[in-house]
């Protein structure tokens, strides 16, 4: 007992100690600098405009705008420690909070009317110097958080017990991790009371601690690390081809978590309500356009104004899609066999200019409105489309994965250029890849951005 005490203390000066107090430092110094930033915004716009307001009505107006901040804040998740090290994160959640906070302010003085004069010059200019402010700041302190937390906000300690042949996988080495080859040292089946102690004092500072070891030893490394107050794991590499999330129950039996929906019910609940609100906007909006066209088809050639088609959804459900014709009715291809391509025969005179413009897609609001697409999202493609001969989910495997979620009338994909004929293998996999982004960093103000970013791509290249 004595002599692993003595071997495991000689190497605690070795390991880092846990991160949480820095974590928590750093947070409270993110939320002082955003209101210093907030304050000297206003207190500089209070200065230079001409004729600022009274003095007690800037208090009020910094006073006021910084709860309203920190509220909008920890609404949006600005001072979350996962965007201490992410200016990916960091930037659009502190820009948003100030949005929030603003819009909440304007409602509150304006809309309601409270009776304190205001210029109205001051607050403008004083919000657009903070959010100045508030994104330089925001910049350089990611970069000192990541300094400071030496590039990993958790210190890991993977424990290695070799017994039964497990081997160290380099996999383990990264920013915040220490390993310890803990064969020899602590056995779990039979360790007393010294050992235990030891091994407290080891792992006692980590914020995580992985285990790594044959899988005849992990019930008996369950039960060694239940008592050690830490946050502990298993490594089970045959689950690596499972792709499991977690562990979850169902009776009495445990039971690996497979797959989640990508959206949570509020996210949907929210995404829902803006598709409504924007396909019925849109289509209001556009109304005589689509009138304009529709008697535009029917003049330019015989058939109906509409073409619908049988595109994979959300399940992997077939649903029909809803377009305007463009092609002529003896050669319209309902399964999706062939994609089309330039100057293809099939298209009439007015079918090029709307699919040219993207003027082809706008019936799919009505999709929107019955629940089958979404207007941001993975693009439905038809059943049997195909790049080199093959089906889409013959070239890639993850095709399938892409329907977790409603398909969009515009998406990731689209708006970074993946869009028209797939020609070649990898025209599908690059899109595949776009849209499993899309779904594993949902977000509304993501939504919002890709909606914009698709009006400069309405006329593309790749749209024939």
């Amino acid at each position: 007992m004595a002599p692993f005490r003595a071997e495991l203390e000689a190497d605690l000066p070795l390991i880092p100690v846990a991160r949480a107090p820095r974590r928590v430092r750093l947070a409270f110094g993110q939320v002082l600098l955003d209101q210093a930033a907030l304050a000297l915004g206003f207190g500089s716009a209070h200065l230079l405009v001409a004729r600022p307001g009274p003095a007690q009505v800037f208090v009020f107006q910094v006073s006021l705008m910084m709860i309203l901040y920190v509220m909008s804040a920890f609404i949006l998740r600005a001072f979350s420690t996962d965007g201490l090290m992410m200016r990916s994160r960091s930037l659009p959640r502190a820009l948003g909070a100030l949005v929030l906070a603003a819009t909440l302010f304007t409602f509150f003085h304006f809309l309601l009317l409270v009776p304190v004069r205001m210029s109205r010059l001051e607050f403008l200019c004083g919000a657009a110097i903070w959010a100045g402010l508030l994104m330089a700041s925001r910049f350089v302190f990611v970069k000192h958080a990541i300094r400071a937390l030496g590039g990993s906000l958790y210190t890991t300690i993977v424990l290695l017990d070799r017994s039964g042949g497990n081997t160290f996988a380099s996999s383990f080495v990264g920013p915040g991790t220490t390993v310890v080859d803990i064969c020899g040292m602590f056995d779990p089946a039979t360790a007393g009371p010294g050992e235990y102690d030891a091994l407290a004092r080891l792992i006692g500072q980590a914020d995580r601690v992985v285990v790594s070891c044959h899988l005849d030893r992990r019930s008996d490394w369950a039960h060694a690390m239940r008592g050690m107050n830490v946050h502990a794991e298993v490594i089970a590499p045959e689950l690596r081809e499972v792709g499991a999330l977690g562990i979850a129950r169902h009776a009495d039996n445990t039971t690996l978590l497979l797959a989640r929906g990508p959206l949570g019910l509020r996210a949907r609940f929210c995404k829902r309500g803006f598709d409504i609100a924007f396909a019925l906007g849109t289509l209001l909006l556009l109304l005589p356009l689509l009138v304009i066209i529709a008697i535009a088809i029917k003049i330019d050639s015989p058939g109906p104004v509409f073409f619908r088609q049988p595109r994979i959804g959300r399940q992997n459900r077939v649903f029909q899609v809803y377009k305007f014709r463009s092609m002529n009715v003896n050669v319209l291809d309902a399964g999706g066999r062939n994609s089309t391509r330039r100057c293809d025969p099939r298209v009439t005179r007015v079918g090029q200019f709307i699919r040219a413009t993207s003027i082809d897609e706008l019936p799919q609001l009505l999709n929107v409105l019955l629940g089958d697409m979404s207007v941001v999202g993975p693009r439905p493609h038809a059943v049997y489309s195909t790049a080199q001969e093959q089906l889409f989910w013959e070239i890639d495997s993850r095709y399938w994965h892409r329907h977790a979620c409603k398909p969009g009338i515009t998406g990731l994909a689209q708006v970074k250029g993946l869009r028209g004929a797939t020609e070649y293998t990898s025209d599908l996999t690059n899109r595949v890849s776009a849209d499993l982004e899309y779904m594993y960093n949902w977000s509304f103000l993501g939504d919002l951005l890709i909606i914009f970013r698709t009006l400069s791509v309405i006329v593309h290249p790749k749209a024939y």
